[in-house]
């Protein structure tokens, strides 16, 4: 079936005509690693991703929540409202300002973590799946201004583009400076000439983002090295696209992609 004429070419524009229409449901992305985004009335409320650690991992590894502890509450939650944020302050382990927090970050990482690699495609659901650790929600036009920011401020850190940074090990210098902060010191040891930056991630509980700029500016002071860097990846575009507008008698550009009822083939120069 060929696409129709206003069919969105990539996800940001997909997602500001999910806002203008406030759908409610979830975007299902296909490709490596994929994520699902979950729309409520047109606003992101949570990302979902296996490139970027979720909540629970940045809870967890970052040693506000043991699994125990995690674990109890996820099934307090399922069993009552669904509030997860509300089972944590009522048990005095977070309050709900610093889970809010921890939620946008999340959103804002995986947004992010998914802008690192073109999609194989897309499928629009109508189907709102439960996130009970997502927090405050925002405009797709938002998220994809961030994401073009992180994208634009690590390829000028590293001097290279942010998606093959991603997947690029790094390892602790021969002699790095002795007085650095103990964050920096926590990535120097996680940098074993074999982990990614997203391996590291998930390795500390933090942000992939946050680790990628931290270790640009540890390559600065010297204390990192980048090891040898793997095939190229392409980095879709973070701005809307759509097809050009064509005059009648023109045919249809070989370049466009072609699509399955119900699910969105990428484009394959986004």
């Amino acid at each position: 079936m060929s696409p129709r004429a206003n069919q969105p070419r990539n996800l940001p524009a997909l997602l500001l005509d999910l806002h203008t229409q406030e759908h409610t449901g979830t975007v299902v992305v296909s490709g490596s690693p994929g994520s699902r985004i979950h729309l409520r009335a047109g606003r992101v409320q949570a990302v979902e991703t296996p490139g970027s650690p979720g909540v629970e991992t940045l809870l967890r590894g970052s040693g506000r929540l043991t699994e125990e502890a995690w674990s109890a509450l996820c099934a307090a939650a399922e069993s009552a409202d669904g509030d997860l944020a509300a089972h944590l302050e009522e048990r005095g382990l977070l309050s709900r300002h610093t889970f809010d927090v921890i939620c946008t970050s999340a959103v804002f990482d995986a947004a992010f973590v998914t802008a690192l690699t073109v999609p194989d495609g897309w499928e629009v659901t109508e189907e709102a799946t439960p996130v009970p650790w997502s927090g405050p929600s925002f405009a797709p036009r938002r998220l994809a201004a961030e994401t073009t920011r992180r994208l634009d401020v690590l390829t000028a850190h590293w001097g290279a583009p942010a998606p093959e940074v991603a997947r690029t090990p790094v390892l602790a210098a021969a002699n790095p400076p002795q007085r650095i902060p103990p964050r920096y010191a926590a990535l120097l040891q996680a940098a074993n000439g074999r982990r990614t930056p997203r391996d590291i991630a998930f390795a500390l509980g933090r942000g992939t983002y946050a680790v990628m700029l931290d270790l640009a500016r540890m390559r600065e002071l010297g204390c990192l090295l980048r090891g040898p860097t793997g095939p190229g990846t392409p980095r879709p575009s973070t701005a809307p696209r759509r097809p050009e507008r064509r005059s009648p008698g023109r045919g249809r550009s070989a370049s466009l992609p072609r699509r399955n009822p119900g699910s969105h083939r990428a484009d394959p120069d986004q």
